[in-house]
């Protein structure tokens, strides 16, 4: 190196230069890793850890003290009293390793100048390296351990000179202070990795959640205004023709069921603006404009079936507008299965309380079908999805109720839905009027979706 070059490097300008390590206001000074709290302690823990690593950590500490004192046993008819005097304590102080790292590894450096228990100050240098997070700290203890493995190197050898021996102490200085303290470096690296990775992947797992209720709403507001533009046009074309046909007809029969439909359509739009509103703003908007348990008689009738209606009394309970919805959907898809898999068949359709009281019990079941249906309308030939009766289900496990599904085994089908009960009011004497079997008229056609 030339005069310059060294003059360079001696200004601070090379090695020196910037090194916020060798400054003395992060070295020494008392505010940062020479206090007690911090140099001698970690912080945050307890003796053997914290919860489930306590069990572990006790187990550890044994087999580390064992093999600690069996290194010193095997040595104790060379023990002198000065090694007598601090290997015993530098061996019990591991049991403090992990509150005090860097003051047990400076307790064990005695026992490792003396040359007669070596393996407790490894032990301690590879908890200061996985435990503390400064590396000034760990650059601090290595450095004393590997002055301690010096001066044992030549306390027990009275100090010999020759330059091989000076390389072989170096090595084992080096391989006992530096081995330790890089195991536990590679240590507290991969516990930070570990942890690092498992918030990576809470984050993504966060992000996903995210983009999927950001994609679902695209979607809900996709499908309201699709469900808008064209399920609406639709309904209202029919809502007018059927009033037209009203207006027009001039048979009774034809002007009653041109007001069935129009009725109907109008309703239907009325509940399409609900669930365009659901849609578009989430579930927290009602899902039905006039599904309630006293039209359920209405619903029946309409239906045009061979149909018998059976109402508890219900007016002795509290029945929450969710599950009235429910039961009320519940007898609508069940007859408008009939009418589409069974048409002619006779149902018996009851909704009531169950014996108990605390379960509203909603029954269509229906004989099968006849041979030859009865030719008062036209049966749509409407296809079976399955996603009648799958969403109903969805409707009734909502409101914390069960459903059921099932051919008879006569060959006829039965759906019953176990919804949640209020408690019981205090019942007046005397039937409520509305409330007694109703028989429906003749019809037929539906769908078992």
């Amino acid at each position: 190196m030339s005069t310059t070059g060294r003059r360079s490097f001696l200004r601070g300008r090379g090695f020196f230069r910037g090194r916020s390590w060798f400054r003395g206001g992060d070295w020494f000074r008392g505010g940062d890793w020479f206090r007690g709290g911090d140099f001698f302690r970690c912080r945050g823990e307890g003796l053997w850890g914290n919860g489930g690593s306590r069990r572990a950590a006790l187990v550890v500490d044994g087999v580390v003290i064992a093999a600690a004192a069996t290194e010193l046993l095997t040595l104790y008819d060379a023990l002198d009293a000065l090694s007598a005097l601090v290997c015993p304590p530098s061996l019990f102080a591991l049991v403090l390793r992990r509150r005090f790292p860097v003051a047990v590894l400076f307790a064990t450096l005695p026992s490792m100048a003396t040359g007669h228990l070596w393996l407790a100050p490894m032990i301690a240098m590879f908890t200061v390296a996985s435990r503390t997070a400064r590396r000034a700290v760990v650059g601090v203890a290595t450095a004393a351990l590997f002055a301690a493995t010096m001066w044992s190197g030549y306390d027990l050898d009275g100090g010999a000179v020759d330059w091989s021996h000076h390389l072989f102490v170096v090595e084992v200085a080096l391989m006992f202070s530096v081995g330790p303290a890089g195991l536990g470096l590679l240590f507290r690296t991969r516990s930070e990795l570990r942890a690092r990775l498992a918030d990576l992947i809470a984050s993504q797992a966060h992000g996903r959640r995210l983009e999927a209720e950001r994609a679902v709403a695209k979607e809900r507001t996709r499908m309201a205004r699709e469900m808008h533009d064209s399920v609406s046009y639709h309904l209202g074309i029919i809502a007018a023709q059927s009033g037209a046909l009203w207006a027009t007809a001039p048979d009774d029969t034809v002007r009653r069921d041109a007001e069935t439909i129009r009725r109907h359509s109008a309703d239907a739009m009325a509940e399409l603006r609900e669930i365009v509103g659901v849609l578009r703003h989430g579930p927290s908007r009602a899902d039905g404009t006039d599904a309630r348990l006293r039209n359920v008689p209405t619903l029946v009738e309409e239906a045009r079936l061979d149909a018998t209606l059976d109402c508890g009394a219900l007016e002795t309970h509290t029945i929450a507008p969710s599950v009235e919805r429910a039961a009320y959907r519940t007898v609508q898809e069940a007859l408008t299965n009939v009418r589409k898999h069974a048409p002619g068949a006779p149902v018996a359709a009851s909704v009531r309380p169950s014996a108990r009281g605390d379960l509203l019990v909603v029954e269509v079941r229906n004989q099968p079908a006849p041979r030859t249906p009865p030719q008062v309308a036209p049966v749509l030939d409407v296809p079976a999805s399955g996603y009648g009766l799958a969403g109903l289900r969805e409707r009734v496990t909502l409101v914390g109720g069960a459903f059921r599904a099932e051919a008879t085994a006569d060959g006829g089908f039965v759906v019953r839905a176990e919804l949640p009960l209020g408690p019981a009011a205090p019942r007046a004497a005397g039937p409520a009027p509305g409330h007694q079997p109703a028989t429906a008229a003749q019809g037929e056609s539906g769908s078992r979706s």
